[in-house]
């Protein structure tokens, strides 16, 4: 009797680790910009370039197209507004789809970093 509660113990403490380690597992939800869809999308695909920058030929692929749809989004309404973050984030994502055309990836990686914070400060500015 004292092995089968034993045994239905673990059992039960199995299941609750796995589920709670199931949560943590989860990617952060990247912050939310509300009504700036444009920095909201921005930061998706720059977020996705960096999962691929270092991967094989065809995710560096997929990632030069992701930081090309990124720098697309930080294109848009963007108008004359010269050292804004916005402008800084569109010229290191395409610089950054660049360095990785050309096999750097390592410095392609640092541009995203940089293009990623760019664009959470254009976020926080209200820039879109």
């Amino acid at each position: 009797m004292n092995r089968i509660f034993t045994l239905a113990v673990s059992v039960l403490l199995i299941v609750v680790t796995c589920a709670a380690g199931a949560d943590k597992s989860k990617s952060p939800k990247l912050p939310d910009y509300p009504k700036q869809k444009n920095i909201n999308a921005a930061l998706k695909q720059l977020a996705k370039a960096k999962e691929l920058a270092k991967g094989s030929a065809k995710e560096v692929a997929d990632a030069v197209v992701y930081l090309k749809k990124a720098e697309i989004q930080l294109s848009k309404d963007r108008g004359n507004k010269h050292g804004s973050f916005k402008e800084s984030a569109y010229r290191l994502s395409g610089q950054a789809a660049k360095d990785l055309e050309n096999g750097l990836a390592d410095k392609a990686l640092h541009n995203i970093e940089e293009a990623i914070a760019a664009t959470h400060k254009a976020g926080k500015a209200g820039e879109d």
